[in-house]
C-alpha cells in the first residue's frame, strides 16, 4: 500500500457525513476504506478514486451518470451504490459494506470449488448479470477481486458502471488501451472492440473455469502474449469441469455471436442446481483492516471493534489477496491491435504499489514462501542430476520412467479399483465428485482429468467424477392424453408406464384419466401408474312394469338412458301404467341406451250397431263385425226377425262383449 496517502485519509469525514476509519485496499483505480455513515449510523465501504481523475471533466460527468444508474441496480447479487461524491478533487463511490472477502482472496488460499460450489456461485452472479443485462447495462471488468462474498457467502457484483467510467476517461490514453483485467478479457476486449453483454458471460466463464480446475485456460509469459493466445479459437474445457464442461464450453466461444446469453445461462444452471448434491457453504475469508497507530503508521487490526463500534469487514480489493499487478490488477493493457500492426506495445503499471504489495503478501505468507523456497532448490538439484545423467549417456526414457507416470483409465470402475489403479501408477486420487450420467452405472468412474494417457510427474493428483446414474427426471404432463401416446412420453423420458382402467363419466374411453406419482422428479425406470378411462359405466335397467308410464321415465333419465314409450289398449291394466319392456329388467346396458316400454290405453271400447230388423244370420255377423259376439237368442212366435238387443243398439260396451238378441 501507499502508507503515506492511506494514512493521511485515515479520520477524514466525507461530506460531511462518512468518517473513513480503515484502509481496506487498493484497485487500480484508488484506495478502500472502511467508514461510518454518521447520518445513518450504519457501516459502509468507500472507494476513493485517484485524484487525477478530478481535472478530467468528461470522466466527472460520466461517473456521475454511472454511478446513479449503479445505484438503480437492485438485485440480491449486485453490491448496492448508496451514493457518490467528490472530496479534495477526489471522486469517491459510497458501497454497500460486505464481510466474506473476495473470490479472489479465497483461491489465494489454494483452495478450489467442487462442480456444486461453481454451479451454485456461477449461478448467483449469473442471475446478477441477467438482471444487470436486461437493464442495459454492461459490466466489462468481471473477475475474481470483483466478485464479493458477505458473512453468509452469499456472492455480490462489484463495480458495475465503473469500469466504463473509468475506460473513457482522458488518463486511458492513447488510444488502444484495455481497461480492466487482460487475465479475464474476452477476446473482443483484447481487440479494443466494443464491450457487450457476451462479454461479462465470457470473463466469467473464465472465472469459474479457474475456480474450478485451478488454472486459467490461456498462459503467456506477457500481457501480450496472454491476449493472443485467446483469439484464435474457443476454450477447449478439460473433462476435469466434470457436469459444468457443457456450461463453460457455451459462455467460452470465440465468436460473441455463439456465446449462451446470461438469460440462457440462468436456466442451465438452475437446471443443474436442482440435480447435483447441495453445496458445502464456503469458509468465507474476512479482509484486512489497517488503522493508523499511536505512532501514525498504519498497522493491521484483527478486531474491528478497536477501531469502530458496530463496525465489521467489507470484502473488495484486498492489499493481502495476492493480486499480481503485471497480470491482473493492470489499469491499462495495451491491446492486440496495436501488436498486429506492428507498433511496439509498452505495459504499463505502478511499480511502487507493485512492488508494495508483493512485500505486503510477502510478510502475510512468509512461512509458505520459505517452502516454496525450498521446493525450488530440490528441483534445481533434481533438474542438475538429470543433466548429469544426461552427460553420462543415460536415455532420456529412463528419466520418464523414474520422474513420471501414464495417467490409467479409469472410466468405468469403481471407485476402490479406481484408486488402486491410480496408486499402482505412482499417481495421487485428487478430487473424487459425483455427478449424474446418462450412460455409465451408479458407482463407477464416469469421467477422469487428466485424460488416459496423460504423461504427469509421479505424485501428481488424478481427478475422478463417480456416476450417481441418469438423473432425475421430472413426470411429464399426461392427463387427458391417449393411452399409447402417454406411454410414449414417459418412455421416453426413461419412466415405465403402468396402467389400469377405471369407469369415468366425464372423460372419454382411452385418455389417461389420473398419474400416480402426479408429479416430481423421479429417478429413470421408476414405474408410474396410469389410470385409463374406459368411458362411462354400465346401466342396470329398472323393472318398469307396473310402473306408472311418467315414473319409467323419471329412472331412465335419471341413470342417462332413453326411454322410449308405446301404448296398447289392456283388459287387465288400468290405463297410464306400463304393461311391458323390451329390455329385460337387471341386465347392463351401456349409458345412453334406448329403453323401450309399453303403457295401458286401459280396454277397448265398442258401439253396438243397430240390427233391429235384420234377420238373426245377417245381425249376428253385424255385431262379429263390431268386435262383438251373439249372446242368448229369444224366439217369439218362430220368427228370424229382431227385434230387440241387450244392450240396446248405439251403447258404448267392451270389445268382446257379448250381446243378446230377441226376434218376433
Amino acid at each position: 500500500m501507499h502508507t503515506a496517502r492511506l494514512q493521511e485519509n485515515i479520520g477524514k469525514i466525507l461530506h460531511g457525513r462518512y468518517t473513513l476509519v480503515a484502509a481496506i485496499g487498493q484497485g487500480a483505480s484508488g484506495d478502500v476504506y472502511l467508514a461510518q455513515d454518521l447520518s445513518l449510523g450504519r457501516k459502509v465501504a468507500i472507494k476513493l478514486l485517484h485524484s487525477s481523475l478530478a481535472g478530467d471533466t468528461f470522466f466527472l460527468k460520466r461517473f456521475q451518470s454511472e454511478a446513479k444508474s449503479a445505484a438503480s441496480l437492485n438485485h440480491p447479487n449486485i453490491m448496492r451504490v448508496f451514493d457518490w461524491g467528490k472530496s479534495d478533487n477526489a471522486p469517491y463511490l459510497v458501497l454497500e459494506y460486505l464481510a466474506g472477502g473476495s473470490l479472489r482472496e479465497y483461491l489465494n488460499t489454494g483452495k478450489l470449488l467442487s462442480e456444486s460450489q461453481a454451479a451454485s456461485l456461477m449461478l448467483q452472479v449469473a442471475q446478477g448479470l441477467a438482471y444487470a443485462h436486461g437493464r442495459g447495462y454492461v459490466h466489462r471488468d468481471i473477475k475474481p477481486a470483483n466478485l464479493l462474498f458477505d458473512d453468509e457467502a452469499r456472492i455480490r457484483i462489484a463495480d458495475f458502471g465503473l469500469a466504463r467510467a473509468l475506460s473513457e476517461a482522458a488518463w486511458t490514453e492513447p488510444v488502444g488501451t484495455l481497461m480492466g483485467t487482460a487475465r479475464y478479457a474476452s477476446p473482443e476486449q483484447a481487440l479494443a472492440r466494443e464491450s457487450d453483454r457476451s462479454s461479462d458471460v465470457y470473463s466469467l466463464g473464465l472465472v469459474i473455469h479457474e475456480a474450478l480446475l485451478g488454472f486459467l485456460p490461456f498462459s503467456g509469459d506477457t500481457t501480450v502474449s496472454l491476449l493472443m493466445a485467446r483469439i484464435h479459437g474457443d476454450v477447449n474445457v478439460p473433462g476435469g469441469a466434470g457436469v459444468l464442461k457443457p456450461v463453460l464450453d457455451a459462455c467460452l466461444k470465440l465468436s460473441s455471436d455463439e456465446r449462451v446469453s446470461s438469460t440462457d445461462l440462468v436456466s442451465q444452471l438452475e437446471a443443474l442446481v436442482r440435480v447435483l448434491d447441495p453445496p458445502v457453504p464456503l469458509a468465507v475469508l474476512g479482509p484486512s483492516h489497517f488503522a493508523a497507530n499511536e505512532n501514525g503508521d498504519l498497522t493491521e487490526v484483527t478486531n474491528i471493534s478497536d477501531i469502530a463500534d458496530d463496525v465489521s469487514s467489507i470484502g473488495t480489493e484486498y492489499p493481502g489477496n495476492g493480486l499480481d499487478a503485471k497480470t491482473e490488477s493492470i489499469a491499462l493493457v495495451p491491446v492486440l491491435p496495436d501488436l498486429l500492426s506492428g507498433q511496439n506495445p509498452i505495459v504499463t503499471h505502478d511499480d511502487a504499489r507493485y512492488q508494495e504489495a508483493r512485500r505486503h503478501r510477502a510478510g502475510k505468507v512468509g512461512k509458505r514462501s520459505r517452502r516454496r523456497w525450498i521446493a525450488a532448490v530440490i528441483v534445481v538439484i533434481l533438474a542438475a542430476v538429470l543433466a548429469g545423467l544426461s552427460f553420462t549417456g543415460v536415455p532420456t526414457g529412463i528419466y520418464s520412467s523414474l520422474f513420471s507416470a501414464k495417467v490409467p483409465l479409469i472410466v468405468g470402475d469403481t471407485l476402490t479399483k479406481a484408486e488402486g489403479a491410480i496408486k499402482s501408477a505412482h499417481l495421487n486420487v485428487g478430487t473424487v465428485s459425483s455427478a449424474y450420467s446418462p450412460s455409465v452405472k451408479a458407482g463407477l468412474v464416469s469421467s477422469q482429468f487428466p485424460a488416459t494417457g496423460t504423461s504427469l510427474s509421479r505424485g501428481k493428483s488424478v481427478n475422478m467424477v463417480i456416476s450417481k446414474g441418469p438423473a432425475p427426471v421430472e413426470i411429464p404432463s399426461v392427463i387427458g392424453l391417449a393411452e399409447s401416446d402417454a406411454e410414449s412420453k414417459l418412455t421416453l423420458v426413461g419412466l415405465v408406464p403402468t396402467v389400469e382402467q377405471s369407469y369415468s363419466e366425464t372423460v372419454p374411453a382411452g385418455e389417461v384419466i389420473a398419474v400416480s406419482p402426479s408429479s416430481g422428479l423421479q429417478a429413470v425406470g421408476t414405474k408410474i401408474g396410469l389410470t385409463v378411462s374406459k368411458g362411462p359405466a354400465p346401466r342396470q335397467v329398472p323393472n318398469l312394469v307396473g310402473e306408472s308410464g311418467a315414473n319409467a321415465t323419471t329412472q331412465l333419465k335419471a341413470l342417462v338412458l332413453v326411454p322410449s314409450e308405446s301404448q296398447a289398449y289392456s283388459n287387465t291394466v288400468p290405463a297410464g301404467v306400463v304393461i311391458s319392456q323390451t329390455q329385460v329388467a337387471g341386465s347392463m346396458v351401456p349409458r345412453g341406451s334406448t329403453v323401450s316400454f309399453t303403457v295401458s290405453k286401459g280396454p277397448q271400447m265398442v258401439v253396438v250397431p243397430n240390427v233391429l230388423g235384420d234377420a238373426l244370420q245377417q245381425a249376428e255377423s253385424t255385431l262379429n263385425q263390431a268386435g262383438l259376439t251373439v249372446g242368448n237368442v229369444y224366439t217369439y212366435f218362430g220368427s228370424s226377425t229382431v227385434v230387440a238387443t241387450n244392450p240396446k243398439p248405439g251403447s258404448s260396451v267392451r270389445i268382446g262383449s257379448s250381446v243378446e238378441i230377441v226376434t218376433g
